[in-house]
């Protein structure tokens, strides 16, 4: 009987070598290269340049900035003090149906963000739903148009952010500390106010974050209702788009929103490494069930989750209208808008080629760099470009790309006029959500199962994918999930960098609200909500399926 013998000295590939070369080879040249040039190029504009700034230019800038802060503070500030109450409810009070609040309050996660902006002023506008009813008892709604309505449909759109990570930070909280406090006499609502809140503040401040950064670079909001109230990101993009423009001035406001956000990164890298909680077992949720509260609380979640919905409503009730206005129901319903929609498949077509193009690319990379940096110590320090995107308003990253590869060809194609460069800004931009997901999953990996295969002559790639990526699965097809609600939904770049021909959904919803064609853009925005419900059934099926098969 002859015996195996492992010969460790044999030459492997080094597979994952090659992989996070490719990685970081495509961030260089896709993000720190264009944003670097960007830097450059404005500094030497502004410096080099014997023309004169338009006047008042830099107080201008500094209104604009100070606009957009004011934007974001108060929309974070309304969606903390909305979600923490509701987190603390459904978590740690058992209401009832609290998976089904959940899932209804996570809906605005499917849809661009300027969907709730038109949705709202169907409710709030001057001839709103909303508007109507109240100005019969004698109640005059100020104009929707303006910091208010901006507030409104951004606190609409971003309360799932927040949401969702103050429930994973209540969930992380040991049970055995809320006993020990129960045990020494103190109250139960003491004790979440002296004891649980605190272990979750970096959660609240991470979830906070995250809402701030999506106000800021958010572009649609600001397009459909800001009215006269300007932000940066508008700024930049009118600024850019104007023939009779001075075009300085785009490259000037990228630089400035670059320079914020580098000073954001820092908070940002910290607040997700404290929320990071490596715990292989079961830290156990205290739960209070507490008759009176678990029934005032049912009706508060059921109440808020109504409201917050109802813009939802007001979309699929338009899309179904012929016109709505000053009445309670649209004039006709019809399935015209429908059908007018469905008439032209070029946005459909150019939506399902983006996702199944650009999904693939960002779970790729996220699976590539969330193994280079839970395995690669030394390489750690690229965590902070894998960010940028996630701090940087989607405009940025499209003025960006187009001024270092405008010019550029692939394969004697022109890449700026292809649907490359588009392909390349989303999986920049929608990267980061996507990356997070997947450390999520290393972050429950079992290191020593790893070094077992390594101490049995595994080389590194065989271990990865024999012993590391089974674990991570389930947080791979999140991240799918994630990936293609972000793929249909990003809209910034989108306006900036794509060719003709190649609007997808997102961008042709935005020009039928532009055009007042809203019962259309009602149509679309079902259907793209219908498209992204479909890939994340499809996703959890084949995620449930595989968990059967390793159970």
């Amino acid at each position: 009987m002859k015996t195996r013998i492992i010969n460790r000295d044999r030459f492997t590939f080094p597979w994952m070598t090659l992989f996070y070369i490719i990685g970081i080879a495509f961030l260089t040249f896709f993000l720190v290269i264009p944003v670097f040039k960007l830097l450059t190029e404005s500094v030497s504009t502004l410096f080099n340049s014997t023309r004169p700034l338009p006047r008042d230019f830099f107080p201008y800038m500094i209104k604009i900035t100070w606009n957009t802060l004011k934007l974001a503070i108060l929309t974070t500030l309304t969606t903390i003090i909305i979600a923490t109450p509701l987190a603390f409810l459904i978590v740690k009070f058992k209401v009832k149906f609290a998976n089904l609040w959940v899932g209804l309050l996570t809906i605005p996660l499917i849809t661009p963000a300027f969907i709730s902006s038109f949705a709202t002023i169907i409710l709030l506008g001057r001839s709103g739903v909303i508007t109507m009813a109240l100005r019969k008892i004698g109640i005059q709604l100020p104009s929707i148009y303006g910091l208010g309505g901006l507030v409104i449909t951004q606190t609409l759109h971003t309360i799932p952010y927040a949401l969702l990570i103050i429930i994973s930070g209540l969930r992380t909280v040991p049970k055995h500390i809320e006993e020990a406090a129960q045990s020494m006499g103190t109250g139960t609502f003491k004790t979440q106010y002296s004891i649980v809140l605190p272990n979750i503040y970096p959660h609240i401040l991470l979830g906070g974050l995250m809402v701030f950064l999506t106000s800021m670079g958010d572009i649609g909001g600001p397009l459909i209702i800001g009215g006269s109230y300007k932000v940066l990101s508008i700024e930049i993009y009118s600024n850019f788009i104007s023939y009779l423009g001075d075009d300085r001035i785009p490259l000037i406001f990228s630089a400035w929103v670059l320079m914020i956000a580098f000073a954001l990164l820092f908070f940002v890298n910290k607040l997700m490494k404290l929320t990071n909680v490596k715990n292989k077992f079961r830290v156990g949720i205290m739960e209070y069930d507490i008759p009176s509260v678990k029934r005032w609380g049912t009706f508060i979640v059921a109440l808020i989750t109504i409201v917050f919905l109802l813009p939802y409503v007001a979309i699929v009730i338009n899309s179904f209208g012929t016109f709505w206005a000053y009445n309670w129901l649209p004039a006709k319903f019809t399935l015209n808008n429908y059908r007018q929609v469905l008439s032209d498949w070029l946005p459909i077509r150019n939506t399902m080629i983006l996702i199944f193009s650009v999904t693939p690319i960002i779970v790729l990379l996220g699976i590539v760099f969330g193994n280079m940096f839970n395995s690669e110590k030394r390489l750690r320090w690229f965590n902070y470009f894998t960010l940028l995107p996630f701090v940087l308003p989607g405009v940025v990253i499209g003025i960006s790309l187009i001024q270092t590869y405008s010019k550029a060809s692939i394969f004697g194609m022109d890449l700026s006029s292809s649907v490359l460069l588009l392909i390349i800004a989303l999986s920049v931009r929608r990267l980061p959500f996507v990356l997070k997901t997947i450390e999520a999953g290393f972050a429950k990996v079992d290191d020593k199962q790893e070094e077992a295969a390594f101490s049995l002559g595994a080389s590194k790639f065989k271990a990865f994918t024999s012993v590391v990526f089974p674990q991570i699965r389930p947080a791979v097809f999140s991240a799918i999930v994630i990936g293609i609600v972000k793929v249909v939904t990003e809209l910034s770049s989108a306006l900036i960098i794509y060719p003709p021909g190649w609007q997808n959904m997102s961008l042709y919803i935005a020009y039928y609200v532009d055009e007042g064609f809203t019962a259309r853009a009602s149509a679309m925005a079902v259907l793209l909500m219908v498209i992204v419900g479909i890939g994340t059934a499809i996703s959890n099926n084949l995620a449930r399926k595989d968990a059967l098969r390793y159970e």
